[in-house]
């Protein structure tokens, strides 16, 4: 990626008349469409007093929309901290020509700079993620000209995004913390189950699809699932099973990504059931095994890992599916990679918040559990209600006030990115948040399943894993850990070149720190990073070296 990036994406403002340069007594301003986007008297002087003014923390992105003639700009970079960037954007076709050629070299050339034409939201943050810098923990705006008022809209969208942006790869980021050895763990337990898996039936489901989750509105859709069981194809997602089970229906399929041991809850009941599982390779394996069904694996790449990318390589690795945070959403994203063409997807249950009740179906562990600790002071229908300070109200469908939180309500605003202008979806559920999908009475639903006869439902087939380069991907992760030990101990007498082969072991199987608080900024040679990766990797030799016997029914 160059430092200027002339993208076109359909700037309305291609066609307006060109900028000019205007002589004033203290240098060049700039006249467009009818107005100076500088200052008439002395030009650089706002300019420069802003860059100089501002407080820029360390790991700070700068954004700067409309730069023109760069004023400020060498002032920015020059106090500009070392793990900070300024990332300066512009709007219009016009005016990025303009700049092009009048910001001086030195500045386009910086290293901590790059500016793009752009006015699609989703190219300025495809353009955060290649920068290769950071992670940033804030971004910090900064007006240098007029010209931001010519595409204000636009600026204060993106300002927005990449805060959201920002935040989403934190809060990603203390899930990985949390959750990041799990993944792993289950990752290559799960790897031992792969010669024995199916494919997904990419494409081959005719039928209409009905996705179930597990929010409330599941419990007053579980009619018209049953009326039409024939005639569907039914995803449940893996906390929905308890709901579906109490009402007699069993699904086609369940969908599985929870990495912890408690989802193993939701398959009570389905044991030895034969259920197709459709399962996330980081998924829980008792889980994954639980009901001696076909298991159909799909991979999430929940982190940038050199071991994912070396798991690719081999082509080992099944269908992908983007990391979306919630089973709601890749049970979305599964339906419709399933579906043939021009097959519905219905769905109910994906309600990202919670009414006066339950926050999940009837019959939900969540449910359950709220069942089974309720007591004469402190019934069940409220200590299934969150407490926590996030709580907070929203308007849901038909108006209704609903409770929700940041996540969820980040997931909803999410679904309705991804997923608001697919014409295959129908969101049939009767409360929640919005989903961005076209919203559906229960008796338009029943039309929608009516236009498609019943059709029979392809049969499972094998996935094409080689097992012999699955076998060589998991000896040389053992080989590879072996090798950092013997280092780390000092077992390894090759002195020389040992620092450089220890990096290098280390961050091929980025697994081992990926998780750390500071696993993001990559490999150390500190003490304390090595001390903790002689405990990680011992308790993932462990796992390679004796997977867990896991009893399939």
């Amino acid at each position: 990626m160059t430092a200027v990036d002339f993208t076109r994406d359909g700037d309305p403002s291609g066609t307006a008349a060109r900028p000019s340069t205007v002589e004033t007594p203290r240098g060049r301003s700039v006249l467009y469409r009818g107005r100076y986007l500088y200052s008439r008297y002395d030009p650089a002087k706002s300019p420069i007093e802003a860059a100089r003014a501002a407080v820029i923390p360390d790991e700070t992105l700068v954004f700067c929309p409309s730069p023109i003639l760069g004023y400020g700009l060498s002032e920015l970079l020059t106090s500009l901290p070392a793990r900070s960037f300024v990332l300066a954007l512009e709007a219009d076709e016009n005016l990025m020509a303009f700049s092009a050629e009048r910001i001086p070299r030195e500045i386009l050339l910086n290293p901590r700079f790059k500016l793009i034409r752009t006015s699609s939201l989703a190219r300025v943050l495809e353009t955060i993620d290649a920068l290769g810098q950071g992670p940033f923990r804030r971004a910090v705006r900064i007006d240098l000209s007029g010209g931001t008022a010519l595409n204000g809209d636009f600026y204060r969208e993106a300002q927005a995004g990449i805060d959201e942006y920002i935040s989403r790869w934190w809060r990603n980021h203390v899930t990985l913390m949390r959750l990041g050895r799990n993944y792993a763990r289950n990752f290559f337990s799960n790897c031992h189950s792969l010669p024995e898996s199916f494919a997904l039936p990419a494409s081959a489901i005719a039928r209409p699809i009905v996705v179930a989750g597990a929010g409330p509105s599941l419990d007053a859709s579980l009619r018209l699932i049953a009326e039409n069981r024939e005639r569907v194809f039914l995803l449940a997602v893996d906390t929905a099973l308890p709901a579906l089970r109490d009402s007699g229906i069993f699904p086609d399929a369940a969908v599985l990504v929870e990495s912890q041991f408690w989802i193993t809850r939701a398959f009570i009941g389905f044991r030895g059931s034969r259920l197709p599982v459709y399962a996330d390779l980081t998924a829980n394996p008792e889980a994954v095994l639980s009901t001696g069904g076909p298991i159909h694996f799909f991979h999430t790449a929940y982190a940038k890992a050199h071991f994912l990318s070396r798991f690719s390589e081999y082509g080992l690795s099944p269908h992908g599916v983007t990391p979306l945070g919630s089973v709601g959403l890749s049970s979305l994203e599964l339906a419709l990679s399933i579906a043939a063409p021009d097959v519905p997807v219905l769905f109910t249950g994906l309600d990202f918040s919670w009414g006066s009740g339950f926050t999940h179906s009837r019959g939900a562990p969540s449910a359950r559990d709220a069942l089974a600790v309720s007591w004469r002071l402190s019934p069940a229908e409220r200590s299934a209600i969150a407490d926590s300070p996030a709580v907070e109200t929203a308007i849901g469908k038909g108006a209704a006030a609903v409770r929700t939180d940041p996540a969820l309500s980040g997931y909803a605003a999410l679904c309705a990115a991804r997923f608001g202008g697919e014409s295959r979806l129908f969101d049939f559920g009767s409360s929640g948040i919005p989903t961005g999908c076209a919203q559906v009475t229960a008796d338009e639903a029943r039309a929608i399943i009516a236009r498609h006869p019943p059709c029979a439902l392809p049969d499972p087939e094998r996935a094409s894993v080689d097992g012999a380069r699955l076998d060589s991907f998991l000896s040389e992760e053992k080989e590879r850990l072996r090798a950092i030990r013997a280092i780390l101990t000092g077992q390894d007498a090759r002195k020389e070149g040992a620092a450089n082969r220890l990096r290098e072991f280390i961050e091929d199987s980025d697994y081992l720190y990926l998780h750390f608080p500071d696993g993001y900024r990559g490999y150390s040679a500190s003490d304390a990073f090595l001390r903790r990766i002689r405990i990680e990797l011992e308790y993932f030799l462990k796992t390679l070296e004796h997977p867990r016997a896991i009893e399939r029914p």
